[in-house]
């Protein structure tokens, strides 16, 4: 089934954006101007990357953002100021954690294209995330979410019109990463990376609540993993499960497999390549795990989601440490905006790796 086209819309609108900090650190704050600008409302914005980020050998972490709608949005306590603070520690600390790549869990914005809010909301996504590539290049890649949907939950017959102006085919494009994608947009896509001597594929499936696309989706997924049978695949998608039965440990009930989340997983298990599956979506606690092994094959699945905790999640996000030697994947949940980490049982563990 072909997906909705991106709608183009002629004119152009002018928008009046605020002030946005640079350089934030604990009690710390500088603001920069934003300039009007004028923009055509669909037409792709291009953003030209700097040099790529060479990864050093050995041990490496990928950066996990949940979701940032509160902060785009500028609601429940959120601002756009803490989802730059998250993406300045990455920033910062890349050399230092050799983070070789980002994932973006979906629901960047609370709106999707409601004309209402879309342009400010939008505009501080697209402001953030493209910082990662200046002064030098860090490959990412985002999940389209419920929120980023208009109206939500609605994959086919809603749009995501502003998701794909921003971070659209046109946009990623030519990334010496980017893969490709699914059907005519870049709702579902996947992306290529390469460190500590092994080869991967990340795969981004939309969030699709009424199984409007599921199977075809899946199975463009599938193709791929076979495809590209020799490489280690992470799959990321909004919603795949819920929280842990008990806050603060991974040893109650494990969080359990929702409907898309269980249709990914019935229909990818028999891939061997497949190691790990992310999602977001569910705040409360905001944490779970499982893990879920086939024909010998684990599959571990994390969910992280802090917006329903102080100030829209107050910059909380993962690091997932690949200790290649010790085969261990090293889970790690940390505050952009306090620079502390949260040490309970369903925040800082350990899983094996590759088993």
């Amino acid at each position: 089934m072909l997906k909705k086209s991106i709608i183009a819309i002629t004119g152009t609108l002018l928008i009046l954006f605020l002030m946005f900090p640079h350089g934030c650190k604990k009690g710390q704050e500088t603001e920069e101007e934003i300039t009007p600008v004028e923009i055509d409302l669909f037409a792709p914005v291009l953003n030209e990357p700097g040099p790529p980020i060479v990864p050093k050998s050995g041990d490496f972490t990928v950066a996990v953002i949940p979701d940032t709608q509160y902060y785009t949005a500028s609601k429940n306590g959120g601002t756009p100021k803490i989802f730059e603070s998250q993406i300045n520690w990455i920033k910062n600390n890349q050399e230092k954690e050799n983070i070789v790549y980002v994932i973006h869990l979906g629901d960047m914005a609370e709106n999707g294209d409601n004309p209402a809010y879309a342009h400010e909301q939008w505009f501080h996504a697209k402001s953030m995330m493209y910082k990662l590539e200046n002064p030098v290049s860090i490959p990412y890649g985002i999940a389209v979410g419920n929120h980023d949907q208009y109206p939500s939950q609605y994959p086919v017959t809603g749009t995501t019109n502003y998701y794909n102006k921003y971070f659209g085919v046109k946009h990623f494009g030519g990334r010496s990463y980017y893969g490709g994608h699914y059907d005519l947009n870049n709702d579902s896509h996947y992306d290529l990376f390469s460190a500590g001597d092994n080869d991967f594929i990340v795969i981004y499936i939309e969030y699709d609540a009424f199984n409007e696309d599921q199977g075809s989706m899946n199975n463009w997924a599938y193709n791929l993993l076979t495809q590209y049978s020799t490489r280690k695949a992470i799959i990321v998608s909004h919603y795949l499960i819920g929280n842990n039965g008990s806050s603060g440990t991974n040893n109650g009930d494990a969080g359990t497999f929702r409907s898309q989340g269980q249709a990914i997983y019935d229909r990818l298990k028999y891939c061997p390549n497949v190691f790990m599956m992310l999602c977001g979506h569910v705040g409360d606690n905001g944490e779970g795990y499982r893990n879920d092994t086939f024909q010998g094959n684990t599959i571990h699945t994390f969910l992280s989601d802090y917006q329903s905790r102080e100030n829209g999640g107050n910059g909380l996000m993962r690091l997932y440490r690949f200790s290649i030697e010790k085969k261990l994947l090293e889970v790690k949940t940390l505050s952009s905006v306090t620079n502390e980490c949260e040490t309970d049982g369903d925040s800082q563990f350990a899983v094996t790796l590759f088993n």
